[in-house]
């Protein structure tokens, strides 16, 4: 069964949602989808895990009364039809995160884990000039913010910009139970300004960045 809704609330004609969702692929749940030629086509090439999430998101959305149908581009980003709205996606274990906007928007939901392997792979991620503002003691905490501040400037983007030490910055903040944060977008020729907003929700910390 899908518990609807752990967490929604609307800004800057914005409207997002966090759900928990278990064992809903039953035959009675998926009989209540009904799925686009082109989703069904696309649902063929996910793995079992994306095929849950994939369905999971229709249900919900379906259960909220969004009458949109959510299609792909080529670099797999989401995109509403009819248009007008834009969308995002996040996974994250049992909790799945949906942003609906009338900008462009990317959202990004990450669990606390305890077995640090965010901490192992911050290289990936982590430039010299944000190490420096991390506080060792909430380390986990930061860390799983950035990250899902760069991957939300990712999402926004587009896919186009990949690397989170390159393409991507984050100015310094400190832990707030819901604060807002200046990350970047760096490119050759130009660098944008974004304010991104964190919000920590049980055990997970959900990042939404809107382009307005």
């Amino acid at each position: 069964m899908i518990r609807c809704i752990t967490y929604k609330f609307h800004t800057l004609h914005t409207i997002i949602i966090v759900f928990i969702w278990k064992h809903f692929l039953e035959t009675m749940i998926l009989r209540t989808l009904s799925l686009s030629d082109q989703e069904k086509v696309f649902l063929k090439s996910l793995s079992e895990k994306r095929k849950r999430e994939f369905l999971g998101i229709r249900y919900v959305l379906k259960y909220i009364n969004i009458k949109m149908n959510i299609f792909y581009n080529e670099r797999r980003k989401p995109f509403l039809f009819p248009e007008g709205k834009h969308i995002s996606l996040s996974h994250s274990f049992e909790k799945i995160a949906i942003a609906i906007s009338s900008y462009r928007i990317g959202i990004d939901i990450e669990k606390l884990r305890e077995n640090k392997k965010i901490i192992k792979i911050k290289k990936k991620f982590i430039r010299d000039d944000e190490s420096i503002f991390i506080h060792p003691n909430y380390e986990e905490d930061y860390l799983h913010i950035i990250w899902g501040i760069k991957e939300s400037l990712y999402k926004l983007e587009g896919g186009i910009f990949y690397s989170f030490l390159d393409h991507y910055k984050v100015s310094p903040f400190c832990l707030k139970r819901d604060s807002c944060v200046s990350c970047w977008i760096i490119k050759k020729s130009y660098s944008k300004r974004f304010s991104a907003f964190y919000r920590k929700i049980e055990k997970h910390y959900l990042v939404y960045i809107i382009d307005k």
